[in-house]
């Protein structure tokens, strides 16, 4: 696991903790890793954090270079 996290709390019933617990005992890992796994997975987080950041740039910029083109053409937004 890369990059910052950050601490939440979140309320399970017995029934999710038991679980939770089961799955952790069977991965032979701990609360807080099957969660993040879960989440992951749920949320369709595939990728390591500095492969994310690299691809929000790359796009960032494809999105800036496209504003600009566009802005160019428009005669209320060009530099006068």
């Amino acid at each position: 696991m890369t990059g910052a996290m950050r601490r939440t709390n979140i309320y399970l019933t017995d029934a999710e903790l038991a679980a939770l617990d089961a799955r952790a005992t069977v991965e032979g890992s701990n609360r807080s890793d099957v969660l993040r796994a879960i989440v992951d997975q749920a949320l369709n987080i595939d990728e390591e954090p500095d492969e994310v950041d690299a691809a929000l740039a790359a796009a960032a910029e494809t999105i800036a270079k496209r504003a600009r083109s566009l802005s160019g053409r428009d005669p209320d937004l060009r530099a006068r």
